[in-house]
């Protein structure tokens, strides 16, 4: 026999994927750096000439937007969030799921400092 209700089931499903995309932000903020920089080409002419500017110019804002969200949802509430899932019992997985995501959080953040900070990549895409 389940122990697990119906609800519980579902409450655990929204706690893995709140806790997962708390632990994957910062991934979530290098996609999106990443799509800037293919939707963005510096100095190039696509054989698709104003087609192509025509779309570009419509990117531009809205990955503008998509950055801010995206950083401002990692760098501020990502982590205390993660933190408050891990303080509440009823919210806990196990130590080794919330390790993983402890070293994916790390890892991202690493990636992020590595290639926005030292490598400038944000300057590349203007």
């Amino acid at each position: 026999m389940n122990p697990w209700t119906a609800n519980d089931r579902r409450s655990r499903a929204v706690l893995l994927l709140l806790s997962w995309t708390c632990a994957l932000s910062p991934f979530i903020v290098l996609f999106v750096v990443a799509t800037a920089a293919v939707h963005q080409p510096a100095g190039t002419k696509g054989a698709l000439g104003p087609l192509a500017d025509a779309h570009r110019a419509m990117m531009r804002p809205i990955l503008d937007v998509a950055w801010s969200l995206s950083m401002m949802f990692a760098a501020y509430l990502a982590g205390p969030l993660w933190v408050l899932l891990l303080c509440i019992r009823r919210c806990r997985l196990s130590w080794k799921t919330h390790s993983l995501q402890g070293m994916t959080l790390g890892l991202g953040w690493l990636l992020i400092w590595a290639l926005l900070v030292e490598w400038h990549w944000l300057n590349r895409i203007q």
